[in-house]
């Protein structure tokens, strides 16, 4: 039988809990820049989105849920070393966000606009919902929408940016009011025609995390009982 030691579970136990008090905070982000051209240099000054940005839009709307495996690397200042988690990600439209950690400890983080969670083995461990306050809200919002492909509605609180290399393309956003006391700018990268690749969030403290999904998998079928059950 495996055996943990003391110290290696407690070591554990402290990068769940940096990992939980990242997506309270405000699901912290990175620094690198995907393209070679830095796409905060292409921002979007008219009222109406770009056409790559809108046909990017449309394609995202066709899927009813999105799968991928990730690894994620952030990095706090209060850590000497960037803590990196791997595990499975489930995003489903109208329902919320999964997050499967698998190493270096297991947990399963839900996110929906009803709240944040942590469970394990189908046991609720916390629990934060999005009534506590209303920035809580609103950092739930921003995180869904991310994925859901509603860029015109994440223009309400960010600058957006945009660019566009081949089959690439590159979206910016650089938050307004509240949002800009805790992140500096989120940049999300894919491939055509809207297969999400690169999450970063660089926050205003110094801290950012990066976030890479692999074998990525979009359906548009309605979720089955079972996954809706994820979410509930």
């Amino acid at each position: 039988m495996f055996c943990v030691t003391q110290d290696f579970a407690e070591k554990g136990r402290k990068m769940r809990v940096v990992f939980i008090v990242y997506f309270v905070v405000i699901f912290g982000v990175a620094t690198s820049v995907f393209a070679t051209e830095n796409v905060f240099d292409h921002p979007i000054t008219e009222k109406a989105l770009p056409q790559g940005l809108t046909e990017l839009s449309r394609k995202f709307g066709e899927f009813q849920s999105m799968r991928s495996d990730f690894v994620q690397t952030k990095k706090i200042s209060v850590l000497k070393f960037p803590l990196i988690t791997k595990g499975g990600f489930f995003y489903a439209a109208d329902y919320g966000v999964s997050w499967e950690i698998m190493t270096p400890f297991e947990a399963e983080i839900v996110i929906t606009s009803a709240g944040y969670f942590e469970r394990k083995n189908g046991e609720m461990l916390a629990e934060t919902p999005a009534s506590a306050k209303p920035q809580i809200l609103r950092y739930l919002n921003t995180f869904l929408l991310l994925f859901s492909g509603k860029f015109d509605e994440l223009g309400q609180f960010f600058s957006l940016s945009f660019l566009q290399n081949g089959n690439d393309w590159y979206i910016g956003l650089t938050p307004r009011g509240e949002l800009a006391k805790v992140i500096q700018n989120i940049q999300l990268s894919g491939s055509v025609p809207a297969r999400v690749k690169k999450l970063s969030i660089k926050e205003v403290n110094g801290d950012f995390t990066k976030i890479k999904f692999y074998d990525t998998a979009y359906s548009t079928k309605s979720l089955t009982e079972s996954e809706q059950k994820l979410f509930q």
